[in-house]
């Protein structure tokens, strides 16, 4: 983990804000989806998100934790296999830990399952001076947590392609964002030396503003986009 002034970033791919833990891009239900398109693989993340949290929490001693969106895949209905995936997280997570969502651009019909556990699904949540959003939506926050990006770093060696995820951070005179890695590790995430992010948010930030943070064995600051792009 790395240490920056008030926050904590963690190589299990979630940021730490005294005792309140942030990640974002579960995308919960993934399996049947792919499924449905023929491409058969276990249903296995649901188990391995849940003790990668047990373990956040533990490590962390976290009393809240927020989804920063997309806590579920499927845009347009809750199929029978997302559906008992984040029955399985809330009724597991809310035991250990107080649980807050934040509404992403695939969590449509989430407010179904989550208000059977008295759960919101809310469209930002506020902790100390940071907004907690999606990022697919701009926000007027000056500091600002999101996901949506997944992003990471691809580098290449001797013949070989080698993706990180890693957290962003983008500061100017006007704000400061960071943005979260997708804690799915389904997804490789984008390669942001192609600089194609989707946010609104980021739009206005140079590339010698925002700096990256790759997670391996640890997470470690590589410098900003600007200077990677030129030596990469």
């Amino acid at each position: 983990m790395l240490k920056l002034d008030n926050l904590v970033l963690s190589e299990r791919r979630a940021i730490i804000f005294r005792k309140t833990g942030i990640i974002a891009d579960l995308h919960l239900g993934i399996e049947g989806v792919l499924e449905e398109k023929g491409v058969a693989i276990p249903s296995i993340q649901i188990d391995e998100i849940l003790q990668e949290i047990y373990s956040l929490i533990e490590e962390h001693r976290l009393r809240e934790l927020i989804i920063a969106g997309d806590l579920k895949n499927e845009f347009g209905r809750n199929i029978p296999g997302e559906w008992a995936d984040v029955r399985r997280f809330v009724e597991n997570l809310r035991e250990v830990v107080d649980l807050r969502v934040v509404r992403g651009n695939h969590d449509n019909y989430l407010q179904t399952i989550l208000s059977g556990y008295g759960i919101a699904l809310e469209d930002d949540a506020q902790i100390g001076e940071y907004t907690v959003v999606h990022g697919h939506n701009d926000s007027p926050a000056r500091r600002i947590i999101m996901g949506h990006e997944h992003p990471s770093i691809k580098i290449r060696h001797s013949g070989a392609t080698y993706s990180f995820p890693c957290f962003l951070r983008c500061s100017n005179d006007e704000r400061e964002v960071w943005v979260l890695p997708s804690f799915s590790k389904f997804f490789t995430g984008s390669n942001i030396l192609e600089g194609n992010f989707l946010s609104p948010i980021l739009g206005g930030f140079r590339p010698e503003e925002i700096e990256v943070y790759a997670i391996e064995d640890g997470v470690y600051n590589l410098g900003n986009l600007k200077i990677l792009g030129n030596v990469i």
